[in-house]
This record gives structure tokens, sequence and C-alpha cells, in this order.
């Protein structure tokens, strides 16, 4: 082999994710397929589920994620994955953010129903 061969072969590189191989630029490991995130073929259905809004009501309420598993008979882990996807599905960031839409969308609810 010549110089020149080796340099080609020394630059090419298997990604960690999918194990192609790829010319390397840099330190990277991953391809840049691979380092482009996908979209979503099935959108997330904006409605929460039954337990999805036992959690919402719960964040409202100020509860830790610890005090929402033990009060719904789940881990943390559980709680923190209901979360993710809330927050997907919502839109939001955050405790915060989550809470206070809780707490206005409850009183839109107890308006509509007054009304």
């Amino acid at each position: 082999m010549t110089t020149i061969e080796l340099r080609s072969v020394t630059l090419l590189r298997s990604c960690f994710r999918c194990g192609r191989e790829f010319r390397r630029d840099g330190g990277s490991r991953i391809c840049p397929t691979c380092r482009c995130p996908k979209p979503r073929n099935k959108p997330l259905n904006p409605k929460l589920s039954f337990r999805e809004k036992q959690v919402v009501n719960l964040i409202s309420q100020a509860k830790l994620n610890k005090e929402i598993a033990h009060e719904l008979h789940l881990t943390e882990g559980t709680i923190k994955e209901y979360l993710n996807r809330i927050f997907r599905k919502l839109g939001m960031t955050n405790r915060t953010e989550l809470a206070i839409w809780a707490l206005t969308h409850q009183a839109k609810q107890v308006d509509e129903c007054v009304a």
C-alpha cells in the first residue's frame, strides 16, 4: 500500500450507533446521518390520558416525583416518563409551566360548568 492509501484507510471510522463506515471529521464517533435527529413518524395525541391527568393534578399541588410515585403506586422512573410525555404533548419544558397550565385549565373547566 502506498502512503495515500494508508491515509484514506485511517480516515474511515465505524459509527458507534449504526456501524456504517464514514469519513472521520474531527473526533466524531457518530456518522452525520445518525447525528441528525429523526422526525417522529407518529405525532403524539394532544389529549392527556387518565394517568397523565392524575400526574398533572399532583404536580399542580407541588408534589415531588417521589410523593407522586408513592401516591399512585408507581416508581419514580415511571413518573419521570409520564412527565416527559406530558411535556412533549403540551409543548412545555418544566414543572412550573405545567403547574400554571394545570391551574388555568382547571379554572376554565370550572367557569364552563358554572356558565
